[in-house]
């Protein structure tokens, strides 16, 4: 027999499909942060300080030597390359929880 209390919490939280919802929505904001913040963080530094070069690679390969060195960042685990990776994840959450508490918040 199923209980009206777990079947009611169920069909209000939405199940399988809000699951789904939400991991789709959170692995979007990782590949944003893992994808495009990279290449808006060059875009910055190239209008600003000039082209990325590493090492030997001259100028013209900087997104790419960009996104070479940040991807063995993140490999290495470097605490700076996971806080731009996951960044726009935290700040989606800080976001959806400041909205939870401005809706709890009591009204006048």
């Amino acid at each position: 027999m199923v209980d009206s209390r777990t079947e009611s919490s169920a069909a209000r939280s939405g199940g399988p499909l809000r699951l789904r919802r939400e991991l789709a929505l959170l692995g979007g904001a990782l590949a944003f942060g893992v994808l495009v913040i990279p290449l808006l963080i060059w875009l910055a530094g190239h209008a600003t300080l000039g082209p990325y070069t590493h090492g030997d690679t001259g100028p013209g390969f900087g997104p790419l030597t960009l996104y070479g060195d940040y991807l063995s960042g993140l490999g290495h685990g470097w605490l700076m390359y996971w806080a731009v990776a996951v960044g726009p994840v935290l700040l989606l959450i800080a976001v959806r929880l400041w909205l939870a508490l401005i809706r709890h918040m009591p009204r006048d």
